[in-house]
């Protein structure tokens, strides 16, 4: 199947060799033609491995000493931690940006060819096309909640999203359109993808229906349609509610617990998985630590503060680290069945349903403590309701790239929004509710390659 993925035209690189808005290099590689030939460029490996891990640094979750801070003050890493108002000078790669846009231009081509391939091929040709379709709807709404205001229906036609490319050309340079044209445009594509594909893919680097629905619930979510955010949660979970018991979890080697856990499985073979998803820098959060924000609302008894976070180094003794070290494992992207239910738990409670909120999140919790420790979640109120929820994301979704867009999209909303500050002692990093940089900056490169994007606000 992936004999000739290493060889496809389709991968973004530098754009400082040369003056167009894309720099892909297709010269003398391999050209798609047959159906094999789209087959394979459906499904390579780029669609799942382009997760953005400093998500993750620039999340409230962690804490990094200064020592690693200092050590990385000029480069990405630490500017996401401190939230700069740019991360990147030219002609640095902006791994937000460029692998989202080649992923873009390969379900470009992919959609551009699909009317020359044997009709006779139905079957095949509408999983190809609904993988495209997948493909650029994910990438879009990725770039989406990265370079533009969160979603408000008063200002969303006229704030400012990313540009929009249908066709693969090299040559162009487009203006940003507005957030409101790119969520029609990532909504118009999801929709068609979920029509195309097959119920069940035969591998993790295909999408199916479910695949589909699950990215639509979170576009929904980041848009505050909660009715359709659970419709759509609730269609993945109907056909896929797999939840791993962490009760079945255990070290290796207790006095050496960053050593490895027992039954804890890769993201390629994750049972809660809905959709492979991965990223190039998978050891982000090592040398971190739980920043005391989520320290505070973490259960001690918690079995996800247990296997992923040690009051021992790596060498087994005690750390010197003021705060609890992440226990060093692969991040899982994946979009999983647990984000499904703290979908639906949240749109039911922020639609006065508190009972079935509380339903979806004490099902997930049974599995995340020993019985002897499991309580169940109670709220009174809607609002209530809807702050557990949102905790609940916090330690569930940890390390899973969705924080950051929860933090935006909750600087909106009177129960939530706050400013935020590093407990770092050296350094005052803060980040201010209502802060231009909530949106991030447009690759400096990316502006001097086209004159027609306009940068964001700071």
């Amino acid at each position: 199947m992936m004999k000739k993925i290493s060889s496809l035209i389709l991968l973004l690189v530098s754009l400082s060799s040369c003056n167009k808005y894309l720099d892909i290099i297709p010269k003398g590689k391999f050209i798609p033609e047959s159906v094999d030939d789209f087959e394979d460029l459906s499904a390579n490996p780029s669609y799942s491995s382009s997760g953005y891990a400093l998500l993750e640094r620039m999340s409230d979750g962690i804490y990094m000493p200064e020592t690693y801070v200092k050590s990385g003050f000029n480069t990405s890493s630490s500017k996401t931690y401190m939230w700069a108002e740019s991360f990147y000078v030219n002609p640095e790669t902006d791994n937000g940006w460029d692998p989202n846009y080649a992923n873009i231009f390969n379900a470009n081509i992919i959609l551009q060819n699909i009317p020359k391939l044997p009709a006779n091929e139905k079957t095949r040709i509408d999983q190809i096309k609904g993988d495209a379709y997948c493909n650029r709807g994910s990438a879009y709404l990725n770039l989406i909640l990265l370079y533009a205001p969160v979603y408000q229906a008063s200002t969303v036609a006229s704030d400012l999203g990313v540009p929009i490319l249908t066709e693969p050309d090299l040559e162009a340079k487009p203006k940003r359109a507005s957030s409101k044209e790119v969520y029609d445009f990532i909504l118009n594509d999801l929709t068609q993808a979920e029509q195309l594909l097959p119920e069940q893919a035969e591998h993790m680097l295909r999408n199916d229906k479910k695949t589909a629905q699950a990215i639509l619930a979170r576009t929904y979510l980041q848009m505050g349609n909660y009715v359709e955010a659970l419709a759509y949660a609730q269609k993945v979970l109907a056909v896929k509610s797999t939840l791993i018991d962490y009760n079945t979890w255990s070290f290796v080697n207790p006095a050496r617990p960053h050593g490895g856990t027992t039954n804890r499985p890769l993201p390629q073979n994750d049972s809660e998985r809905i959709a492979y998803r991965t990223t190039s820098f998978g050891t982000a959060l090592t040398n971190t630590c739980i920043s005391p924000d989520l320290l505070a609302i973490v259960d001690k008894n918690d079995l996800r503060f247990k296997f992923f976070w040690s009051n021992l180094e790596n060498n087994g003794k005690p750390t010197t680290e003021p705060y609890p070290v992440y226990i060093r494992s692969e991040l899982n992207f994946n979009i999983g069945v647990p984000e499904m239910m703290l979908i639906a738990a949240e749109c039911q409670a922020r639609l006065g349903k508190v009972n079935e909120a509380l339903s979806y999140l004490n099902k997930l919790r049974e599995k995340r403590f020993a019985p002897a420790d499991f309580k169940a979640l109670q709220a009174a109120t809607a609002a209530a309701a809807v702050k557990l929820v949102i905790q609940e994301r916090q330690i569930e979704l940890f390390g899973r790239g969705q924080r950051w867009f929860d933090m935006k999209r909750l600087d909106k909303d009177p129960l939530f929004k706050k400013d935020y500050k590093r407990a770092n002692m050296e350094g005052s990093y803060t980040l201010k509710q209502g802060s231009p940089k909530f949106v991030c900056q447009i690759p400096p490169k990316v502006l001097l390659m086209n004159s027609n994007i306009v940068p964001n606000p700071r």
